[in-house]
């Protein structure tokens, strides 16, 4: 609740005078956290989650270090997967109606349509509307179906019978980060998503070797909770913040000159930062397994990284560009790299 993160953060900046602030739950977290960064310039700020690009695009805060993709930023390479491994030409896009459906969406959409690709259906899923079951609107003849829809839009029945009509589905559909990063959705859609492709903001074998500290150090706790963004992504900016501290000596003055010059190897893969202060980061290209027989996490395994992935991932998205309900535009332009 955005009125209890502005209460505590206040309480802590402006009673408790602390010189940092690491904070955050869901992505909209983030914007709050950016006004606050604004009205307390002198306390450094570390959204942990992967959240909304306008965070550090509008209204900059000059405190604020974000060391976490935005949501578009985890998409990268999936459509030129696609398109070149997979030899999609149409396309339709799954979204649910909320930022990170759409900020996925635009992303991939951008990717596809610069290699030449069409996407022809851009379908909501409408956020508690009682119809997440419903896969008739999406249409078959297309090369494949991307799915960007997240935990909170409860795709996973959806994305269990869209599976189901599809004779392969490995080849015709695809997800994106809101679903693999999520544990409990991807549990719960596993085993109708067996081969399929998707990318992570987190490397696997990084993530193996996390949870291997993190089940010595904390014996009684689940692997969804390890996995989750509640924890790595504040693993991720202690982290950042213990670094610059040790190479400021401690100084908080030159704490924020240090943070900004930082580079660093995080869950996700290598990680600096950009002019506005935006983790410039890695994107892991993954293939969904099946969950394993002791009723453990699915298995996610790496098939390619894509390195420096800005927030206009490749000169596909401007500064300017905003996320919203309209449909993306499809534009054919300048192939991606390859």
């Amino acid at each position: 609740e955005f009125s209890m993160l502005t209460r505590e953060v206040r309480r802590l900046t402006e009673d408790e005078g602390v010189d940092a602030v690491v904070a955050g739950g869901i992505g909209p977290d983030e914007v709050v956290l950016r006004d606050l960064a604004r009205a307390h310039p002198q306390v450094v700020f570390l959204p942990v989650v992967h959240g909304p690009r306008e965070v550090t695009l509008r209204r900059r805060a000059q405190n604020l270090f974000r060391f976490a993709g935005d949501q578009a930023q985890g998409v990268a390479g999936l459509a030129t997967h696609v398109f070149r491994e997979l030899g999609w030409r149409r396309a339709a896009v799954v979204i649910g109606n909320w930022p990170s459906g759409w900020q996925e969406r635009d992303a991939f959409v951008a990717e596809f349509c610069a290699l030449g690709g069409r996407v022809t259906e851009q379908i909501p899923i409408v956020v508690f509307d009682g119809r997440g079951r419903d896969v008739s609107r999406v249409p078959r003849d297309v090369d494949g179906v991307a799915v960007f829809s997240g935990q909170l839009a409860s795709p996973a029945a959806f994305l269990t019978r869209l599976a189901g009509r599809m004779d392969h589905p490995a080849r015709e559909l695809v997800v994106g980060p809101a679903v693999v990063d999520a544990p409990e959705l991807l549990r719960a859609t596993a085993p109708a998503l067996v081969g399929v492709a998707s990318t992570s903001q987190v490397d696997p074998a990084r993530m193996h070797n996390f949870l291997r500290r993190y089940a010595r150090a904390f014996p009684g706790a689940s692997t969804a909770t390890a996995r989750s963004e509640a924890v790595t992504g504040y693993r991720d900016a202690v982290e950042a913040l213990l670094q610059a501290l040790e190479r400021a000596r401690g100084s908080t003055e030159r704490l924020p000159a240090e943070l900004a010059r930082l580079r660093l190897e995080l869950l996700g893969g290598p990680v600096r930062l950009d002019r506005n202060r935006q983790a410039v980061t890695s994107t892991s290209l993954v293939r969904i397994g099946p969950a394993k027989a002791d009723g453990g996490e699915p298995v996610l395994t790496s098939v390619g990284r894509i390195d420096d992935v800005d927030q206009s991932v490749g000169g596909l998205l401007s500064s300017s560009h905003e996320p919203s309900t309209r449909s993306a535009r499809c534009p054919h332009g300048r192939p991606v790299p390859p």
